[in-house]
């Protein structure tokens, strides 16, 4: 199986990324291929709303820069690990960027393509009780459920103020990286 992980953190190390590399070492252990990658070292400019890709002008965006070249692979994976800290109530700014981006993988008709039958795990963070910002996680469950994806399970964590606060939560990474094992 093909894991692509992205991180939605600009923060490098901390406990989004934490418990992203959870799920990504319970895959490996499973023998899973898994590849990380941190949204905000991409340049991703977000969607332009061009219609290119809708317009089926290009195989899947117009924008040149790091994400447009991962679309493809994107395509080829069977698993999409999305992991964002919860800022402002919502998605960090590089997690929605991505998401937009996502775009490329619906036709006109607004049926998708490439994803469906793929699965997906979130992760979110919050400096707040996890049960806070549930809704995040029900968005996210929304947005990849229309694209026919298949949920293979969330995180929600919480009480995350600094860096390195999941490292106290061991059960929390405990369970992060038994669901990337469970991956199959």
């Amino acid at each position: 199986m093909k894991v692509m992980a992205f991180v939605g953190s600009p923060r490098r190390d901390g406990n989004t990324e934490k418990l992203v590399k959870a799920i990504c070492k319970g895959a490996k252990e499973r023998g899973h291929e898994v590849d990380m990658y941190h949204l905000s070292e991409m340049n991703n400019k977000g969607c332009i709303a061009c219609d290119a890709c809708q317009r089926q002008k290009v195989d899947f965006c117009s924008i040149d820069d790091k994400l447009t070249t991962l679309l493809p692979e994107i395509a080829k994976a069977d698993c999409l690990i999305v992991g964002t800290p919860i800022y402002m109530l919502h998605v960090s700014g590089e997690t929605k960027n991505f998401l937009d981006r996502m775009r490329a993988f619906l036709n006109p008709d607004l049926t998708t393509n490439h994803l469906p039958g793929k699965k997906y795990i979130t992760v979110t963070c919050s400096g707040a009780p996890a049960a806070q910002f549930s809704n995040v996680t029900d968005y996210l469950n929304y947005l990849l459920d229309f694209y026919k994806m298949e949920n293979a399970g969330n995180i929600i964590a919480g009480h995350l103020r600094e860096k390195d606060d999941i490292i106290w939560q061991t059960k929390m990474l405990e369970e992060a990286e038994a669901l990337g094992r469970k991956l199959s």
